[in-house]
């Protein structure tokens, strides 16, 4: 979702998700530890680990998370050669534009005015929720309705109300850096227990060499 005011960003323990020119929020997963703190503040549970990969391989494999974070990053890649991201280009029915924030929003706000036409209601996603983001997503369907039928067809509880990839379209998003204190304390807490870890760890095998010495 690319949310103008990320919540990840400012909760990751190790420091490794920007926003870049271009608005993407991005995961450095050269760096990330998999600590999966994103996906737990992300009203959307997008990032999601990749097993198997990232610099906690090479440093503390034993005690790290399972992976890396991923998430899209509107293709950075990409667009450093001016090229389009792969979703538009790729989307078999062009229904994704790719440009300036406002361009969009404005481009947005006018398809919704055209979809209005003699139906009820014509909705934008994304334009305020979270405090807005750099995704939007037009539709003559209420976005109740839509999750409704998420709902229906995913077997979506309150408990588990989406599954990996499959984003819901709540409007009443929760925002868990000012509803849920005890994961913020957690999250803040995650890079002091990982000190405390690394040096047993590191106490623990100089034990063991010293055995092994004498």
């Amino acid at each position: 979702m690319h949310c103008d005011d990320p919540t990840c960003q400012k909760l990751c323990p190790f420091g490794v998700i920007s926003k870049d020119s271009n608005g993407a929020v991005k995961i450095d997963d050269e760096y990330c530890f998999g600590g999966a703190k994103c996906r737990d503040v992300c009203p959307w549970g997008i990032p999601q680990r990749q097993a198997g990969v990232g610099i906690y391989l090479k440093i503390a494999p034993k005690l790290a998370g399972g992976g890396a974070m991923y998430k899209c990053d509107s293709c950075a890649d990409l667009l450093a050669k001016n090229q389009k991201p792969a979703c538009e280009v790729q989307c078999p029915k062009k229904a994704i534009i790719f440009g300036d924030r406002e361009e969009i929003l404005t481009k947005a706000k006018a398809l919704a005015k055209a979809y209005k036409g003699d139906k009820e209601g014509t909705y934008i996603y994304g334009d305020t929720q979270n405090g807005g983001t750099s995704t939007f997503y037009v539709s003559p369907v209420s976005f109740e309705q839509i999750q409704e039928s998420l709902n229906q067809k995913h077997n979506f509880t309150q408990e588990q109300p989406q599954k990996m990839g499959i984003p819901h379209m709540n409007l009443a998003i929760k925002n868990f850096v000012s509803e849920d204190s005890a994961l913020i304390k957690s999250v803040l807490l995650a890079p002091v227990a990982g000190v405390i870890a690394g040096g047993i760890a590191v106490a623990m095998a100089n034990r063991t060499d010293k055995k092994e010495r004498k």
